[in-house]
């Protein structure tokens, strides 16, 4: 009674489905595991297809992500390196710009009809503005007061004032104070240029009997020893009497700006 009650149960039948399933396991006839094997393949394949597709999307989405990580990383280099480049150029630019101010302001020829020192505008003399420079030359390179003070090919924008050991400054021809001989290259108009406070020169004291027009170049004529002759000092405006109908003027246009100067020549003296 006992033995058939155990048979009867639902773990006898549980053991008995594994011991059939175990032999045929063991045995593995084909005409058995075949069918089986099928059926199963069928019941299981929607979750394989399933399964596969998570594991695929879920190894694209790590791929993804990481790569975005990449790509941001590899931006930020971009961005760091391009940087870089701008701040190269842009050195680059400004070396060659200072290059070809030395070559213009340090012209050769220059330095053949004269004894030149170089030197640096570096700073503002004064209060007034457009009055004086400070240069780093001074007692040391043999600056001394007076001494004219030119850039390019010989432009002269004024003269040595105060000399120091390390420095000097330089009176502009703008300065109230500053006054200099000068004629047009064909020598039919003389007189002087004075500066106008900074604001700006005038040729003035010019005879009324002197022949010149807008548009006249007028150099140092060397009067007085000061200035050596033919240094440019600028183009002529409209002429105009002066008051008195006894002398001329005009206004007077200087080819460089004198707050752009940051180089000059110190001219010690002429060659013999």
């Amino acid at each position: 009674m006992v033995r058939k009650l155990f048979f009867q149960t639902k773990l006898s039948k549980a053991l008995l489905a594994l011991c059939i399933l175990g032999f045929l396991a063991w045995w593995n006839p084909s005409f058995v595991m075949k069918p089986i094997a099928a059926v199963t393949q069928v019941l299981f394949f929607p979750f394989e297809r399933l399964f596969s597709y998570v594991a695929f999307e879920s190894r694209e989405t790590v791929q993804f992500l990481s790569s975005i990580g990449e790509l941001k990383t590899r931006n930020e280099e971009l961005l760091r390196e391009n940087l870089d480049l701008r701040a190269e150029e842009a050195l680059l630019k400004e070396v060659r710009q200072e290059n070809e101010t030395l070559r213009r302001d340090f012209d050769l020829n220059l330095r053949k009809q004269y004894q030149l020192v170089a030197a640096e505008v570096v700073g503002l003399g004064g209060l007034a503005q457009g009055q004086s420079l400070i240069v780093n030359q001074g007692s040391g390179a043999h600056v001394e007061t007076g001494m004219p003070v030119v850039v390019g090919k010989g432009i002269l924008v004024g003269k040595i004032a105060e000399v120091f050991i390390g420095s000097a400054r330089v009176d502009l021809l703008s300065s109230p104070e500053s006054m200099v001989a000068v004629t047009t290259p064909d020598g039919l108009a003389k007189g002087i240029v004075r500066g106008e406070h900074g604001l700006g020169l005038l040729f003035d004291m010019v005879p009324r009997t002197d022949v010149f027009k807008r548009g006249d170049t007028i150099v140092t004529s060397g009067l007085g020893g000061e200035f050596p002759r033919g240094l440019l000092v600028g183009t002529l405006q409209d002429p105009e009497y002066t008051p008195d109908k006894l002398f001329q003027r005009a206004p007077v246009i200087s080819p460089v700006k004198y707050a752009d100067i940051r180089f000059v020549s110190i001219i010690l003296r002429s060659n013999p």
